[in-house]
């Protein structure tokens, strides 16, 4: 009995979803020093690594191929 209710209850909430709203847009009023109210819609500016990511596995790739060829070498000096 307990399974058939789970059952049921389950199916309800997947036969029945909730109509999901976008969220509102954020106005931002920032006030800089010694300036009036700015007032405007805030737009996300590229800064992060997530932006950049062909130059940080560019970066990744150069330096451990640097890594490969010191290693290489302080190998044969060594030996």
């Amino acid at each position: 009995m307990k399974k058939l209710i789970l059952v049921i209850l389950a199916l309800v909430f997947l036969a029945a979803p909730v109509r999901v709203l976008a969220e509102e847009v954020e106005i931002i009023c920032p006030q800089p020093y010694g300036g009036g109210v700015v007032c405007g819609v805030h737009t996300p500016v590229a800064a992060g690594l997530g932006d950049n990511l062909a130059v940080v596995g560019g970066v990744l790739l150069v330096s451990s191929l640097m890594f490969l060829v010191l290693s290489k070498k302080l190998n044969k000096v060594s030996a």
